[in-house]
């Protein structure tokens, strides 16, 4: 009997220990947390419609849409896109075209499929076409390189800002295009920066671990 009340007594204070390990703020804690976040969709590196945010497949463009002076960035990028053989483009239809008239339609080729990623299409996207399902196109994956420091956890809200830097894996090799580098700033910006620039994120310490906090 009293074997086995010791027995249990060791198995809830190791218990207890694991948990404590997973709740303190610690560069492995945090880290593990910052990682398993990355390896959601949201660790994803994808092309962005300057100040438009992610560019969606399909997608449909007027003749004003491309000629427009203003447009010069958006025929770049286009172009930059179909000759890397990632989209294709098609006449308007009635299956296609969101009531555009004298338009281009864009699909995603075969190529491009392999690094589209399903997406909720922004709500009112002029660039929408009749399909319901919308995909991005993203040509990395960001992966933690360190924790860099942080801040001690709220005492009430139990929450820590976390610096960290980040490299970059499972970049696609079209990434690497002098076309869509020119018309993509982000993606050489994104390759240049890893490993030097500090990002912050907000984590939560629960029951369970660190989580982050949007």
């Amino acid at each position: 009997m009293r074997t086995s009340l010791l027995i249990a007594a060791v198995g809830t204070t190791l218990l207890f220990s694991a948990c404590g390990k997973k709740n303190d703020a610690s560069e492995s804690s945090l880290g593990d947390a910052i990682s398993a976040d990355m390896k959601t969709n949201r660790g994803l590196l994808c092309l962005n419609r300057s100040g438009r945010g992610p560019y969606t497949f399909p997608s449909v463009y007027s003749n004003r849409d491309l000629n427009e002076y203003s447009a010069g960035a958006l025929r770049e990028q286009l172009a930059a896109l179909e000759k890397s053989g990632l989209i294709a483009r098609a006449a308007p239809t009635s299956a296609n075209a969101n009531a555009k008239q004298d338009g281009i339609a864009y699909g995603l080729t075969g190529e491009g499929q392999k690094f589209a990623v399903e997406t909720s299409r922004p709500s009112g996207d002029p660039n929408a076409t009749n399909d319901p399902r919308a995909w991005m196109l993203c040509y990395a994956h960001v992966k933690l390189d360190k924790v860099v420091g942080w801040t001690e956890p709220d005492p009430t809200a139990h929450r820590s800002d976390v610096t960290y830097t980040y490299k970059l894996e499972n970049v696609a090799s079209w990434a690497d295009d002098r076309d869509i580098k020119r018309a993509f700033p982000e993606v050489t910006a994104s390759d240049r920066e890893a490993g030097e620039t500090k990002l912050h994120i907000i984590l939560e310490q629960r029951a369970d671990g660190w989580v982050r906090v949007d």
